[in-house]
């Protein structure tokens, strides 16, 4: 299978989950949502070959984990183990960005992830409830990997770390919607934002894995 047909089917599964949110389809929902990030699993598997082998198997490790999350989000009863199975997902691909070029420390791009995800907690703590330290931590950690992944594309402009950069950027504006959508208020769009930025995010850092080889490790 040609990479385009992939991504031309993983844009089609995506529409497919979206409009199954917005007319209540529920089978048509539990269909599509696992599959759209399995075929996203699929990029790294399948055409990764000459990739970074070490950051592409962790990768594969993290997308896994976001499948889990997306089964167990498709249930109210199990948000809390959706919400571990992100943060799980989000700590894998931490562990990914720095085997690139160890961790990367610049201030600069810290700064304002931290005011973005001051608001966003701020927005949001009168409403977790019981739920406040999941949510810290798991803000924590996604602005950890937005910053790592930003860090990367500072250090050196390659097409693979543009990939990471803006990956990672969606994943915090996603959660940022779902979290304002689960907490506080849903909105019409908000279901759109929530999966079109999600599904980027992870189709751009599984692309990742194709872009980035052997010879960036030798070269730092």
């Amino acid at each position: 299978m040609k990479k385009s047909i992939l991504l031309i089917l993983i844009i089609i599964s995506v529409l497919c989950t979206i409009i199954s949110s917005y007319i209540e389809n529920t089978i048509m929902h539990y269909i599509f949502k696992p599959l759209s990030t399995i075929l996203v699993i699929l990029l790294p598997f399948l055409y990764a070959k000459n990739g970074l082998k070490p950051y592409k198997n962790i990768i594969l490790i993290g997308l896994v984990f976001c499948l889990f999350g997306d089964v167990f989000l498709m249930f109210d009863t199990y948000f809390v183990f959706g919400l571990a199975s992100f943060l799980i997902g989000h700590l894998f691909f931490v562990y990914g960005f720095t085997t690139i070029n160890g961790f990367l420390w610049n201030i600069k791009t810290l700064i304002p992830l931290l005011i973005i995800a001051s608001l966003i907690f701020f927005n949001l703590k009168d409403h977790l409830g019981n739920l406040m330290i999941p949510v810290i931590l798991y803000v924590t950690c996604i602005v950890l990997m937005a910053w790592q992944a930003i860090n990367l594309y500072v250090w050196k402009k390659e097409y693979g770390f543009l990939l990471i950069a803006i990956g990672a950027s969606l994943f915090l504006v996603s959660d940022s919607v779902l979290s304002y959508r689960r907490f506080i208020a849903d909105f019409t769009i908000a279901q759109f934002l929530v999966s079109s930025t999600y599904w980027s995010a992870v189709t751009l850092i599984s692309l990742s894995t194709i872009h980035i080889h052997n010879k960036t490790k030798t070269n730092a």
